[in-house]
């Protein structure tokens, strides 16, 4: 008896609550691995001008395994790229001295 009522209250259950949705759920952490990316994207473009041959190499590196670890749904690899290129892009920046900051706002709060 305890068996049925447990598989009636499953089968009463609403959909999401039984399983997830699998492409749901990847297009979502693709989604948030984008918006770790896309910011150090923009910061790596922006001080490539002032990285060698070796950073910009290492950047391009890092971008094109970020991209792929978000076409993948892997978004914690994705968010480590995206870290390691904005630590990349701050050095650089630091490094050439630019009075124009890629990182505006940790300026004011000084």
């Amino acid at each position: 008896m305890r068996a049925i009522l447990l598989a009636g209250l499953v089968l009463a259950a609403p959909p999401l609550a039984r399983a997830c949705d699998t492409e749901a759920m990847n297009a979502e952490l693709t989604a948030v691995c984008t918006a770790a990316l896309n910011p150090a994207t923009s910061w790596a473009e922006a001080v490539r001008g002032q990285a060698n041959a070796t950073e910009a190499a290492a950047l391009d590196r890092a971008l094109t395994a970020a991209r792929a670890a978000c076409d993948t749904g892997d978004p914690a690899a994705g968010a480590l790229e995206a870290a390691r290129i904005a630590r990349l892009a701050g050095r650089i920046e630091a490094r050439a001295g630019n009075a124009d900051s890629i990182w505006p706002d940790r300026l004011a709060r000084r």
